[in-house]
């Protein structure tokens, strides 16, 4: 074995040790983290403070971290768990020699396989947990869908459900509209706007939407209710992104791509908790 593959094998080791892999919600501790890659899939590495589980959510690629909005804005989802890891890797290994397939290898030492998201839903059948790879269509090579294979069968022996998500399964608009209102879901990424300013005036700012009626461009509405209410600019900006992540407020989130220097039609929501059947 070369040095490099002793490096891997007691790098995957230690990760094991410190809990990589392990967990549910905001103590869940993804076994690949974006520090861990140098390059990742597609040049991407990005982190995310999750809604869900208030922990930071670790994606390697660009279509993993627009799957992991999507992912945050449905009420059914109630944990997610990226970069999960095939573990013992002796199992992979023996389901790998019984589909003659090649198993993962670096450095000429097998590696543990990762997938990439780890769900747990509410349907009405109760809480269950789905298995999600995300891959565009064009990088599904022949050695990849070998890959996939291996994570298949590994997952329909624990009865768990698995499936492929290519670009076309993800919504556009609702994930660029996510994507917009994401930091504003909780207040300590703007500083001066609590749960007491957000009380006060956010009755106010919804009657100033509902009167425009989509007429006027989002921007200048906003900078103008800062202005008048002599509130720094901006805020208005963030108490709508904040109203809206936390679905206090509704609009057309997959009709359209929200634009700042466009109107934008709001609504006030009824209860937001629906169980879901995820794709």
């Amino acid at each position: 074995m070369s040095k490099r593959g002793t490096r891997k094998e007691k790098l995957q080791t230690n990760y094991i040790k410190k809990g990589r892999g392990q967990g549910v919600g905001e103590n869940y501790q993804p076994f690949i983290q974006a520090h861990d890659n140098k390059i990742a899939s597609e040049g991407w590495l990005a982190r995310h403070k999750g809604w869900k589980t208030k922990r930071i959510h670790h994606t390697l690629s660009e279509h993993e971290r627009k799957y992991l909005y999507y992912c945050e804005w449905l009420d059914g989802v109630t944990d997610i768990r990226e970069q999960w890891p095939l573990l013992p890797l002796e199992r992979t290994m023996e389901i790998a020699e019984e589909l003659g397939i090649k198993h993962p290898h670096q450095y000429g030492k097998p590696v543990v396989m990762t997938t990439d998201f780890r769900l747990t839903l509410e349907t009405k059948d109760g809480s269950r947990d789905v298995i999600r790879t995300i891959k565009p269509r064009e990088k599904l090579t022949d050695r990849t869908l070998e890959l996939f294979e291996i994570e298949r069968v590994y997952f329909a022996e624990q009865g768990i459900d698995w499936c492929i998500i290519t670009e076309d399964k993800i919504p556009v608009n609702l994930v660029k509209n996510v994507e917009w209102m994401a930091k504003a879901k909780y207040f300590d990424t703007r500083p001066g706007v609590n749960e007491e300013l957000v009380g006060l005036l956010s009755d106010e700012l919804f009657g100033i939407f509902v009167k425009d009626a989509g007429q006027t461009p989002l921007i200048n509405l906003c900078l103008r209710t800062d202005h008048e209410c002599h509130l720094e600019k901006g805020t208005c900006m963030f108490i709508l992104q904040y109203m809206l992540a936390n679905k206090f407020w509704g609009t057309e989130m997959n009709k359209q791509i929200i634009r700042e220097r466009e109107p934008l039609i709001i609504y006030q929501n009824k209860s937001t908790q629906k169980l879901i059947h995820l794709a």
